[in-house]
C-alpha cells in the first residue's frame, strides 16, 4: 500500500510565561535568564497512514490530539521531528475560520476553494452541488456576517469537503447543523471512503469511531500509547479513564462476610471494584453510608454489551444512633432504601430502581444489632442503546412513599454499552406480539 502519511519522533512544545513582561523580556533578552517553563504538546510521535485507510485518534481532552492534526494540516509547524503528507488535504478543524464575515456564502466559496488550490473554473463546476449539499437557500448570496451558527457551520463544511480532497482530516466535525444536516455529514464521509479516500477522525463518541474507523491511535500526554484494532485501543482508552478502577479477571471475589454468589445469568466472570472516594459527587447526611462497592458482570473495564447482566454489590454501613435520630426528626419509619439512577450522557434520566422495604429483623437500626449490610443488585439483561451511561447510587430512610435521602453518589459509577445491536431510542424493552383473531 501507498503510504501518504507519514510521521517520525514528531514533538510540539509551548513556551508557558507567568506574566506579559516575563514574555516581552524573553522576546528582546533571549539569552538572559530562563523566565519560561516548556509545555510538551506531542512528545516522539511516530505511525504512518495507508492510502484508503481510515484512522481514528482518540484520547482524553489535553492529550495533544488537536495539536496533532494541526501539525498534519500545515496550520501550525513542528518542533522537532519530521512529516510528510502525499495528496491534497481538505482539513475539518475550526469551520469557516478563514471565511471572510463582509463576504458572501457564493465568495466564501470561492475564495476557500483558492485556499485549497483550485482554480476558477474547477469551482464553477462545483459550486452547483457545494450550494445544494448546504442548503441555506437565498443567503447564499448574503454575507456570512448575519448567517446563524447552523448555516455557517453547513456551508463551511460543504464548502471544505467538495474541493476533491485526497485526505480529510476531521476533528469532532461531523458534530455540526441539525439532525439531518449529520446524517447527511455521515453519509458523504462513508461515501468518501468507499471511494478509497484516507480519513483522519478525531472524535469522543467511541462508539462512532470504532464503526468508522479500521484502526485507532490512542494519545495519552502527548504520546501514543496504543495504535491497533479498534476494539483493543478502545479498551485501553477506558483503562486509562478509569484510572483507579479496581478489576479481577476470572475471579470471584466478593466483599467480606458476603454470602451472595453470582446468579446463572452473569456471562462474564469480570469484577470492577469501585474507589467510592474517587470520582462522583458525594453528598447527604454522615449516619448512613456506601462502604464498598463492586460490579461482576463487565466483559472489560466498565464496558457491557445489550444482552450482557450485571450485578452490583454494596457493603452499607452506618450509625444507628444517628439514623434513630433522623428518623424521629423527619417522622419516617425506621427502614433502609437502596436506589439506582440510571443517565445517559445528555443527562437523561433513563429509569430509577430502588429495594422495598427491607425487613424488620436487619433493617430497624436496633443500637444492639448490626451496623452494616451487603445488598446486591440484578440487572438482568441490560439491553440499552451503545453509549455512555452513569449510575447513581443512593441510600434512604423511610418507605417509598414516605422517604428522607441520607447519602447519594452522584455519577460514580460510569459504563459504556458497547453494541452494534441497532436499538431505536434509548432502550430495548421485552415485549411480545402476537395474532389475537382475524377480522
Amino acid at each position: 500500500m501507498n503510504k501518504v502519511i507519514s510521521v517520525q519522533e514528531l514533538s510540539k512544545s509551548y513556551k508557558l510565561y507567568n506574566s506579559k513582561t516575563d514574555r516581552g523580556l524573553d522576546l528582546f533578552l533571549p539569552f538572559g535568564k530562563k523566565r519560561y517553563k516548556n509545555f510538551h504538546a506531542l512528545t516522539d510521535v511516530s505511525f504512518s497512514v495507508d492510502e484508503g485507510e481510515s484512522i481514528g485518534i482518540i484520547g482524553r481532552n489535553g492529550s495533544g490530539k488537536s495539536t496533532l492534526l494541526k501539525i498534519l494540516s500545515g496550520v501550525l509547524s513542528q518542533t522537532t521531528g519530521t512529516m510528510q503528507v502525499q495528496g491534497k488535504v481538505a482539513s475539518l478543524l475550526e469551520l469557516g475560520a478563514g471565511f471572510n464575515p463582509e463576504l458572501t456564502g457564493r465568495e466564501n466559496i470561492y475564495f476557500n476553494g483558492a485556499l485549497m488550490g483550485c482554480t476558477k473554473a474547477q469551482m464553477n463546476e462545483r459550486i452547483a452541488e457545494i450550494i445544494r449539499f448546504a442548503d441555506i437557500g437565498d443567503f447564499i448570496d448574503q454575507p456570512v456576517k448575519i448567517y446563524s451558527s447552523g448555516m455557517f457551520v453547513r456551508l463551511a463544511f460543504a464548502a471544505s469537503v467538495h474541493v476533491d480532497p485526497d485526505i480529510l482530516i476531521i476533528d469532532e466535525a461531523l458534530a455540526v447543523g441539525d439532525v439531518r444536516f449529520q446524517k447527511k455529514c455521515v453519509d458523504f464521509m462513508r461515501n468518501f471512503k468507499e471511494r478509497g479516500k484516507t480519513i483522519l477522525f478525531v472524535s469522543h463518541d467511541i462508539f462512532t469511531v470504532k464503526s468508522f474507523c479500521n484502526r485507532l491511535i490512542l494519545i495519552n500526554d502527548g504520546k501514543i500509547e496504543a495504535i491497533g484494532e479498534p476494539d483493543e485501543v478502545a479498551n485501553r482508552y477506558y483503562q486509562i479513564m478509569f484510572p483507579k478502577a479496581e478489576s479481577t479477571e476470572g475471579e470471584n471475589k466478593s466483599l467480606p462476610n458476603s454470602k451472595l454468589t453470582l446468579g446463572e445469568h452473569v456471562v462474564n466472570q469480570y469484577w470492577l471494584n469501585i474507589d467510592m472516594h474517587a470520582s462522583g459527587v458525594e453528598w447527604g447526611h454522615g449516619a448512613a453510608w456506601i462502604e464498598k462497592l463492586r460490579i461482576a458482570g463487565l466483559k472489560e473495564p466498565n464496558i457491557f454489551s445489550w444482552r450482557d447482566s450485571i450485578e452490583i454489590e454494596l457493603l452499607c454501613q452506618w450509625n444507628a444512633e444517628d439514623m434513630l435520630a433522623l428518623c424521629g426528626e423527619h417522622g419516617v419509619i425506621p427502614k433502609l432504601l437502596i436506589g439506582f439512577r440510571l443517565e445517559n450522557s445528555q443527562g437523561w434520566v433513563i429509569t430509577n430502581f430502588a429495594s422495598t422495604m427491607l425487613e424488620d429483623d436487619v433493617f430497624n437500626f436496633n443500637l444492639d444489632g448490626s451496623s452494616e449490610c451487603i445488598i446486591c443488585c440484578k440487572i438482568a439483561p441490560m439491553k440499552l442503546a451503545a453509549g455512555h451511561y452513569f449510575i447513581t447510587p443512593s441510600l434512604a430512610i423511610g418507605t417509598q412513599e414516605q422517604l428522607f435521602p441520607v447519602k447519594e453518589y452522584t455519577n460514580l459509577i460510569h459504563l459504556y454499552c458497547d453494541t452494534t445491536v441497532g436499538v431505536l431510542g434509548q432502550m430495548r424493552l421485552d415485549y411480545s406480539i402476537e395474532l389475537v383473531e382475524l377480522a
